[in-house]
């Protein structure tokens, strides 16, 4: 603010003199508002008047124009003027002139231009070809208006009009008929208007020269206006209004427009100049009187309200000014306020009241000052207040103790330079707990074993929160910080942390468990080395009783006592019982446990250990069964420490056919093969010597000489002294069985059908092949290999047959790779190769790979042999190429399978190698089928109707067309997504909704002349049909809607139609009981039967479009169309062609009997508003 301003503006007196001038300055501007309102508008009322001169004048000239117009029409008409040579043409013009004061002249030019026929006598030759007027009027043969001129004939100023003279019956023009118009009568004209003192009319030609001015001045007319931008005025509109000054200081306003028009321009412009300064005087005048009776009566408001203020509002301020030091000092003694103003006496009493009330709060907050300092210095907790910046503004005794900072020192530091703490664990800072409370504005807990640094360098364990401080406002203002040494409680805490570390080292330790159960003996918690193993996952034994985890082998009596024994809280030892570990294996465990009691005696459960004493009860187990363990039905045979045979059982006679008169006294060596070697045995005695027992398989000979495999156990028995006294041997015949394994060995990887490894034994080949190509870096490649046509074989001479070829390929493709490299069968006819060790290179890999898939592919050509057939049979090979372990087997496989199927799609017999682009297809593929999936639900599906019609464009029907607008991918063709929905089974609720659709379209129809007669096709794919309740289905949706049957038409196709024929055509009976109608599409695409194409019970055959374009371009396929009319006709079924596009194919269809057509000559599919829209106009224009 200016400094001269400042003084003015300082004080409430200064302010309220400035209001007053503010508040009368509207009444200010709205006097000079309206004075230059009243300019304006007697500028307007000016302008207005011109304008309405200007218009009277031309609206006489228009009438003017129009009397000429139909007077020249009439005078051409007369035959007097159809002769223009003739003397008795200038008479007659003559007469009519001295009858019409409105003309200067007459006349009749002939079409050459030479005047001879005219009113008034002519003093010389007159031609007037090469006016501009003549020749438009002969040319065009209308009426045609001139430029200004001075007329020859009559010799004055003037304005021509013509129009053509043609005789009647005759076409030639002979002449025109001309009318001269003084511009005189403008002046006339313009002296009837009374204009305004000083203004001026003048008419202008197209040139800019004066052919008319009022008042008068002659030595103006004709010449050129020299009026700048009166000109330039003109060339930006043909009428408009302009105010200028000229150099005088002299204001003007001009207003102009057309006069006379012809041909589409200005031929003559007519403007009034009207001068405006006496207007501009009165206006003025009138504007500074009422500006000089305001500014008296502001004058005169300003002194009473100046005066009024200083009594009635500035004396009581000053007052309460007092007042407030008074207050500031301590010394206020409330008095009332002698004032004449209500507001300022309440304004004293509240001020009174306030000052009273602030007396108390600052008496109370004193209060409450000290009882938070003893508060703060009475607890027990550490405390620390901070404002919003964190600066530290209270601490209380506690806090300076811990930090090691008096309260003095620490006011105003930031926290975190007194309060410093960090992780007890890692030593790294914690985050200012200021910022944390401000970021979230709640109370903050901060990290878990905090320590405190103190500043003589001891270190507490601390426990600690944040919490905000706010305003009335609810603004965050500050924190406090709360917080108690707990370093005591962290030391038992961490010593109960150790011991709990210890007892659970040992439980890990011990084979034994220890666990822990619930008052309703519920397992709750158990710890030890063995509880992974035998009790599984948590889930399956926690919140279990024993009871509901035991397996078999304790009877429900021994559980019932065990129970009782619980609920009488008692202590236990050794209870056994079995249950199974997580590989189905039974295990017996023996428990002991102790209950729980709180310290009020009440009971919480049970605690105790327990361990697997499985191998306890296998020894018992043993003990019990070597009393019998000779007649068992294992082998048995005890020897010394010699070896010497001692004794056998039965079963070793049953198994060895030696007797035990046989073996007795001989060495154990009277079973030795010969199949093992020194180092065998050397292993055999070297277990039994290290671990006092030996298992195995081991040959051994039979007294019949025969050699069998035996699998044999030896124990070594020891004395007390641990010397060997004897050995005891089990064995048992496992020839069969360890022949079994090897053929289960044998199925399980390997293909009985060709003897090649399966994808089991290859799948672990090529894991291994990964390894190996990490290691070494060398590439290898997988091909996969389908024969082509192989179902086609099988159903035709037998699936014998096909076994057979399946084997003769299983031999070549061996032949064809390496030692080292891999083929197998997968399953059907799919064979996998896996070659190892390619090239470094990845081309040069490739290359390699490709040599073999071509060997593979010319071997696999060859002819087969099968039985009596001698038969051919190609291959398609889909090769991909891997390195290291950066892909899965199953991508692997899964691209090499990818790659086969695109040499399948390139004609089969082929080879191709894997491109990421199969792999994006796929995935496109699978988006697609998981969009089409939630497309129905959404509402994206919606039917565009294509008419169908017969001869003379008439409509007879529509075909309902599906399509899908999807909200990203835009509007999705039906040959990208009507064979995914086929191949999902989508179709069947897609199809049902089309269905549904369609039929209450038809409904919507009904009692519409215009569409009631109308047929609706409707598309039915062979899944959709050949469900068992489709008729039901049909009857459902015919029901809901109340769509007459007989208008429905399902299109069906020929596989379908002929596909199970018999079935077909009891359920296109059935449908057409109900009223419906039957087309046959797409037809002579498929493979169509005559006989059972007679026996379908169908209305009409729809030509395939593929027939109808080439009708015209190839001559076999108009025969084929001929074809199929003739074979309808023959059959008396109605016969459609779809895809007509020009009017020559429906020409052709025409000619050759075919009166039903649909295609884009008639209208592309549309949505159901444009469809109705053409009948509703076709209805209306027939």
């Amino acid at each position: 603010m200016p400094s001269w301003l400042v003084g003015t503006w300082s004080t409430l007196s200064a302010r309220i003199r400035w209001l007053v001038l503010v508040a009368t300055l509207p009444a200010v501007l709205l006097a000079v508002y309206q004075a230059r309102s009243h300019r304006m508008d007697a500028i307007a009322a000016a302008e207005n008047q011109a304008l309405g001169t200007l218009r009277a004048v031309a609206a006489s000239q228009q009438r003017l124009i129009q009397n000429t117009r139909d007077f020249l029409q009439k005078l051409a008409a007369m035959p007097s003027v159809h002769r223009p040579a003739e003397p008795e043409c200038g008479r007659y013009l003559a007469e009519v002139l001295s009858l019409n004061a409105t003309y200067v002249n007459i006349g009749v030019p002939q079409a050459s231009g030479d005047l001879l026929c005219n009113a008034r006598p002519l003093k010389a030759p007159v031609n007037v070809a090469n006016r501009p007027y003549f020749q438009h009027a002969i040319t065009t043969r209308e009426f045609s208006v001139g430029a200004f001129q001075i007329d020859r004939a009559a010799q004055v100023a003037s304005v021509n009009f013509a129009v053509p003279v043609v005789p009647p019956g005759s076409q030639e023009v002979v002449g025109a008929a001309v009318a001269v118009v003084s511009l005189e009568w403008w002046s006339l004209r313009l002296a009837d208007l009374g204009l305004p003192p000083g203004a001026v009319a003048r008419v202008t030609d197209a040139d800019g020269r004066v052919v008319a001015r009022f008042p008068p001045d002659g030595a103006e007319l004709g010449t050129q206006l020299a009026d700048a931008d009166f000109s330039a005025a003109l060339q930006r509109s043909a009428e408009g209004v302009l105010q200028r000054s000229n150099a005088a200081g002299s204001h003007q306003l001009m207003v102009f427009q057309p006069l006379i028009e012809s041909g589409g321009k200005t031929v003559a412009t007519m403007s009034l100049a009207v001068p405006l300064d006496q207007l501009y005087a009165t206006a003025n005048r009138n504007m500074w009187t009422e500006v000089a009776f305001l500014l008296a009566g502001l004058a005169l408001s300003f002194l009473l309200a100046q005066q009024g203020v200083r009594r009635g509002v500035m004396k009581p301020l000053r007052r309460l000014l007092d007042a407030t030091d008074e207050l500031a000092q301590g010394r206020y003694a409330p008095q009332p306020l002698a004032t004449g103003l209500a507001e300022l006496t309440e304004l004293g009493q509240r001020f009174d009241r306030m000052a009273l009330t602030r007396q108390s709060a600052e008496a109370q907050l004193r209060q409450s000052e000290e009882n938070l300092s003893i508060t703060l210095h009475s607890i027990g907790d550490g405390v620390v207040a901070t404002d919003a910046q964190g600066h530290i503004t209270r601490m209380n005794a506690v806090a300076e103790r811990l930090t090691g900072w008096p309260l003095p020192e620490a006011l105003g530091k930031p926290l975190t330079d007194v309060f410093r703490i960090v992780n007890a664990s890692t030593r790294e800072p914690v985050v200012d707990p200021v910022r944390m409370v401000v970021a979230k504005g709640e109370v903050v807990g901060l990290s878990n074993h905090t320590t405190l640094l103190a500043r003589d360098g001891a270190e507490y364990q601390i426990a600690d929160s944040a919490a905000p401080i706010r305003n009335a406002q609810g603004q965050i203002v500050g924190v406090v910080l709360v917080f108690s040494d707990v370093t005591e409680a962290y030391r038992v805490r961490k010593q109960l942390e150790d011991n709990e570390a210890r007892f659970r080292t040992l439980t890990i330790l011990s084979s034994d468990w220890y666990w822990e159960q619930d008052a309703q003996f519920r397992l709750t918690h158990v710890d030890g080395s063995d509880k992974d193993r035998l009790l599984q996952e948590a889930a399956a034994y926690m919140g279990k009783t024993r009871w509901e985890l035991a397996g078999p082998g304790v009877s429900e009596a021994r559980w019932q006592e065990h129970r009782e024994l619980l609920e009488r809280h008692q202590e236990f030892r050794d209870f056994e019982f079995q249950r199974k570990d997580r590989s189905g294996q039974l295990h017996w465990l023996s428990v002991s446990g102790t209950p729980i009691f709180d310290v009020n005696g009440t009971f919480c459960g049970y605690r105790g250990v327990g361990k697997d004493i499985t191998a306890r009860k296998r020894d018992e187990n043993e003990l019990r069964i070597a009393a019998i363990a000779f007649e068992s039905q294992e082998g048995m045979i005890v020897t010394d420490r010699e070896t010497v045979i001692l004794r056998t059982n039965r079963a070793f006679t049953k198994i060895t056919g030696y007797s035990a008169e046989d073996a007795v006294g001989k060495r154990s060596s009277l079973l030795a093969s010969g199949h093992h070697d020194k180092a065998f045995f050397d292993a055999m005695w070297g277990s039994l010597s290290d671990t006092g027992e030996w298992k195995g398989e081991i040959w051994n000979r039979c007294k019949s000489g025969a050699v069998n495999l035996h699998f044999m156990g030896i124990t070594a028995v020891t004395d007390d002294g641990g010397e060997v006294t004897h050995y005891v041997g089990t064995l048992s015949d496992i020839t069969q069985r360890a022949q079994a394994a090897r053929e289960i060995e044998h199925l399980a990887f390997y293909d009985p059908l060709t003897h090649l490894p399966n994808r089991r034994l290859m799948l672990d080949r090529l894991q291994q092949a990964f390894a190996t190509s990490a290691r070494t870096g060398l590439h290898g490649a997988v091909l996969c290999l389908d024969l082509d046509h192989f179902k086609t074989l099988n159903d035709t001479l037998g699936h014998d047959m096909g076994d057979v070829l399946l084997q003769q390929v299983a031999q070549r493709l061996a032949g064809c790779v390496r030692e080292g490299d891999t083929v197998a069968r997968l399953g059907g006819d799919e064979f996998l190769v896996l070659l190892e060790d390619l090239d470094a290179l990845a081309t040069d890999a490739a290359e390699q790979a490709q040599n073999v898939s071509e060997k593979i592919l010319a071997a696999l050509n060859q002819p087969y042999q099968l039985a009596l057939h001698h038969v051919h049979s190609t291959t398609s090979v889909g090769t991909v190429l891997f390195s290291g372990q950066s892909q899965t087997v199953e991508d692997v496989v899964k691209h090499a399978d990818l790659a086969m199927y695109a040499a399948k799609t390139a004609g089969r017999n082929a080879i191709r190698f894997f491109d990421p682009m199969m792999q994006a297809a796929v995935s496109a593929r699978a988006a697609l089928e998981n969009d089409l999936r939630t497309a129905l639900a959404a509402g994206q599906f919606l039917l565009h109707y294509q008419i169908q019609v017969g001869c003379g464009v008439r409509p007879v029907g529509a075909e309902a067309l599906i399509r899908w607008q999807h909200p990203e991918r835009g509007m999705v063709p039906p040959y990208e997504f009507i064979p995914l929905a086929e191949e999902t089974g989508l179709i069947l609720p897609i199809g049902l909704w089309v269905l549904q659709t369609a039929c209450a379209q038809l409904r919507r129809w009904q009692g519409n002349p215009a569409t009631e007669q109308l047929q609706l096709s409707v598309n039915v794919s062979a899944r959709q049909f050949r469900q068992p309740d489709f008729m039901e289905q049909i009857r459902t949706v015919l029901l809901q809607t109340g769509a007459r049957p007989d208008r429905l038409k399902l299109e069906l196709t020929e596989s379908l139609a002929l596909d199970n024929v018999d079935d077909t055509i009891a359920k296109m009976n059935a449908l057409r009981a109900l009223g419906l109608r039957f087309s046959l599409d797409d037809f002579g695409t498929g493979q169509s039967s005559l006989s059972y194409l007679t026996r379908l019970p169908l209305d009409q055959l729809k030509i395939d479009q593929s027939f109808v374009r080439n009708i015209g371009i190839q001559h076999t396929d108009a025969l084929i169309v001929q074809t199929i009319i003739g074979m309808a006709q023959s059959l008396g079924i109605d016969v459609i062609a779809e895809g007509v596009e020009t009017d020559a194919q429906r020409a052709f269809l025409e000619k050759h009997g075919c009166t039903l057509f649909q295609g884009y000559l008639f209208s592309r599919p549309v949505p159901i508003g444009v469809l109705e829209q053409y009948l509703q106009a076709r209805a209306a224009s027939v």
